[in-house]
């Protein structure tokens, strides 16, 4: 019993890590996802919601300078404003600005002519509430005057309890921290009349926006930010091109030369093996960016400065050790006598490397594939100081983080676009992982 007890508690426990570490991977990931398809109000109330809406609830009122229209934010529970304005084109653009709704001119003007025809209907309701708020706002005006007023004497008189502490005065420190404690109290009593008033001004405003506003409720667009990104960055789509190339000729010099010196290191002993072997992944010691700088000098000197080709081979240093040894342990799994044999019935040694060991190499071949497609295809540090007028990817989407102010949607949607191609080739080749993981079947 106590042994099935400690092996339920283990396994338990082990569950409990695993999720552990899947949370911990997958909700940023989530979180990325979801915010690119959030509208700039969407993404920076807090707390932050678990979905992006899929449509948008507005509210319009009538204001001193025009129209004032409103969005419904699920984190405030409340409208927030947008634009207050005359300006109907103006209002328009804002609003599919801010919450990637489009509110047509026809579907905004029949809204306005609701509301007025609501304001007159509701006219006397409506100026009596008014005249309701009126002593409160005032006096809410007066408490922001007193509050910011004993605030000031609290910092005044902080200012002097300190020069009273040090100059060891402590018959006036004693009667200046009795000052401050009667101001303190003061300060809490405003705050608290302040909240009173205040909810006594919501109380009266959920009651005057149902008689003086006109609600309706527009689709979103949940790809603006994904159009957005590519209208706002004009080198994005050329440089999502650029990253594709970099990424595949990246590949294909990997396993070129790291696959044919895995080949040698599988089936040829010589002199010094196991230090050549070994000395392959001394330049992954080495940080990319001091790999870079000289490069761009020999780059430059041989015509592949700021050219795919030029940040391929770059990227090839470090991905030719990496693939060198996972190739090296896969032909050492396929059996020499596979190649024998098939040399006995007729086959060249070309031959018999490609009609059996190469296929039986697959998998090593794939996973190799996939870490040099993922190596080049998110590097940015290397990229930054290759490239000058012809950036790949993920330098754009950089940029875009560096330079976009807060627009967090926005990065997020570059992000997720940058992520996209890694996936699709990750589930093309994910076969062969999986046979890699499984171990090599003859």
């Amino acid at each position: 019993m106590n042994r099935k007890f400690k092996k339920g508690v283990t396994t338990t426990l082990f569950y409990l890590v695993v999720a552990g570490i899947a949370i911990v991977i997958a909700l940023p990931m989530y979180f990325l996802f979801i915010i690119s398809f959030m509208s700039d109000q969407e993404a920076y109330d807090w707390p932050i919601t678990m979905a992006p809406s899929f449509a948008n609830r507005f509210a319009i009122q009538k204001s001193e300078r025009g129209y004032l229209i409103s969005v419904y934010s699920k984190s405030k529970d409340e409208f927030v404003p947008i634009i207050e304005t005359k300006n109907l084109r103006e209002m328009i653009d804002r609003v599919e600005l801010k919450t990637n709704s489009t509110i047509s001119m026809n579907l905004l003007e029949k809204r306005i002519k609701e509301l007025e025809g609501k304001l007159q209907e509701n006219k006397k309701k409506i100026d009596e509430l008014k005249r309701s708020m009126k002593p409160y706002e005032d006096r809410i005006s007066k408490l922001n005057h007193d509050i910011s007023r004993t605030l000031s004497d609290i910092n005044k008189l902080n200012e002097k309890l300190e020069l009273a502490k040090n100059a060891g005065m402590k018959d006036i420190v004693e009667v200046i921290e009795g000052q401050l404690k009667t101001l303190k109290e003061k300060f809490e009593l405003y705050k608290s009349k302040l909240e009173e008033v205040q909810n006594e001004v919501r109380h009266l405003r959920a009651k005057l926006v149902p008689l003086s506003s006109i609600e309706f409720t527009v689709p979103k667009n949940l790809f603006a930010n994904y159009t957005m990104f590519f209208r706002v960055t004009n080198d994005a789509l050329p440089a999502l091109t650029r990253s594709v190339q970099v990424a595949l000729l990246t590949i294909a010099i990997s396993l070129s030369i790291g696959g044919l010196a895995g080949y040698a290191f599988a089936r040829y002993y010589f002199k010094g093996k196991n230090m050549l072997k070994l000395s392959v992944l001394f330049v992954r010691m080495f940080p990319g960016v001091s790999i870079a700088m000289p490069m761009v000098i020999i780059l430059a000197r041989m015509g592949f400065y700021d050219k795919p080709l030029g940040l391929s081979l770059v990227y090839s240093i470090g991905q030719i050790g990496m693939t060198t040894w996972i190739t090296a342990s896969i032909f050492m799994g396929v059996p020499v006598e596979l190649e024998e044999a098939a040399q006995i019935f007729g086959c060249s040694k070309w031959g018999a490397f490609f009609h059996v060991t190469l296929p039986l190499a697959l998998p090593g071949l794939a996973a190799s594939a996939m870490y040099a497609f993922i190596g080049s295809w998110s590097e940015t540090a290397q990229a930054i100081i290759l490239t000058q007028f012809n950036p790949t990817f993920p330098v754009v989407v950089y940029e875009t983080l560096v330079g976009a102010k807060g627009l967090i949607n926005l990065v997020a949607a570059g992000g997720v676009t940058m992520a996209v191609p890694a996936i699709v080739f990750t589930l093309i080749i994910r076969r062969y992982i999986l046979q890699m993981w499984g171990g090599i079947t003859v």
